[in-house]
């Protein structure tokens, strides 16, 4: 099943990497698709792994060669390593900034070629510093460009419902029955709504102004103002805010900070924040005793993963991203007659 969910996805988005190089990571879990998306539309790949906090080099190199032997028909020209040499960085017309291999500094791309192609895999938007060296990369002269994960034959964003309720469930709580309010200031708002107002009782969204429209027709209540929280008093004993805000990297819900935590606290009978994307200063909400889930999430990092509802969501996002390094190498940034790539 999972093989051939890999080649209908090349299929679909007529992936085509033959002659060209690609280094990529050698990951654990439903991660473990990039490197052999990348082989079977026929680049030579190098799949790089180390330990973390996702699982050992041994374990990723174990589940990359099961799949692998999966796919053994295909005659995958897959390397897998644990030392990103000079010589193979000099191979690279395409390197992923997948997790194992940030961030991509000077010290990592000072080998490669000139036109060497830089896919991010997830949208522009998304980027943080902390991933790579962008003056490095300008300075080389390198391509850089991001996955429109919201082209229909990627269509990543749709799985943005499932993924709350993942959280929710995760929270040991349940959609049904149960009122809940979005806390929101992007795109991940429609999505989410969309699938959690049907799955709940009563949803409010508090999102800014400009974007009610694309609320229109959805079952939710909408209140907008972000990032004016105003509740009504229907919502006294909701069982919990899903908050998304970007930028991602910025604490948002605090003493001091845009979303008072002391306003909400007023307006809601017992405050459960779920932490769906967006920094919270966790010491004030600790303080006041207010509940929130995932407890830890890294700066900068979503609270619940694609990989969370299962490989789909994470084929779609790796064969996205690697349509978007070949958009960069043809010069063919459109397909199907919309952007795939955006570049930075």
């Amino acid at each position: 099943m999972l093989i051939d969910k890999l080649s209908q996805i090349v299929k679909n988005l007529d992936l085509n990497l033959k002659n060209k190089t690609v280094i990529t990571e050698a990951a654990s879990g439903p991660y473990v698709v990039t490197a052999i998306l990348a082989a079977i539309a026929g680049a030579k790949v190098y799949a790089f792994s180390r330990d973390s906090s996702y699982g050992t080099v041994d374990q990723s190199f174990d589940q990359t060669r099961k799949v692998m032997q999966e796919c053994d028909f295909m005659d995958l020209d897959i390397q897998l390593i644990e030392k990103l040499k000079p010589n193979i960085i000099a191979q690279a017309d395409l390197i992923t900034n997948s997790g194992y291999l940030r961030p991509l500094d000077k010290e990592k791309l000072k080998h490669a070629k000139d036109d060497l192609v830089i896919a991010l895999m997830y949208e522009a938007w998304e980027l943080r510093d902390t991933d790579l060296d962008l003056d490095y990369i300008r300075k080389r002269g390198f391509f850089l460009g991001a996955t429109n994960e919201r082209h229909p034959d990627v269509d990543v964003f749709n799985y943005l419902g499932d993924m709350t309720l993942k959280l929710i469930f995760d929270a040991g709580i349940c959609p049904y029955n149960n009122r809940f309010i979005l806390i929101c200031n992007h795109d991940f708002g429609p999505y989410i709504a969309k699938v959690l107002g049907k799955n709940c009782a009563n949803l409010l969204v508090i999102d800014e102004d400009i974007h009610r429209e694309k609320y229109l027709g959805m079952p939710v209540d909408w209140e907008g103002g972000f990032p004016e929280v105003s509740i009504p008093e229907s919502y006294y004993d909701a069982e919990a805010v899903i908050f998304t805000a970007c930028p991602f990297d910025k604490e948002w819900i605090g003493n001091n900070h845009p979303l008072k935590l002391d306003n909400i606290k007023r307006q809601l009978r017992d405050p459960y924040i779920l932490r769906y994307f967006g920094d919270l200063a966790v010491a004030d909400l600790d303080k006041s005793d207010v509940r929130y889930f995932p407890a830890e999430v890294k700066s900068g990092h979503m609270g619940v993963l694609p990989s969370a509802v299962g490989f789909d969501p994470i084929i779609r996002l790796q064969a996205g991203g690697l349509k978007a390094g070949e958009a960069m190498i043809s010069g063919q940034h459109f397909y199907n007659d919309l952007p795939i790539v955006e570049i930075i």
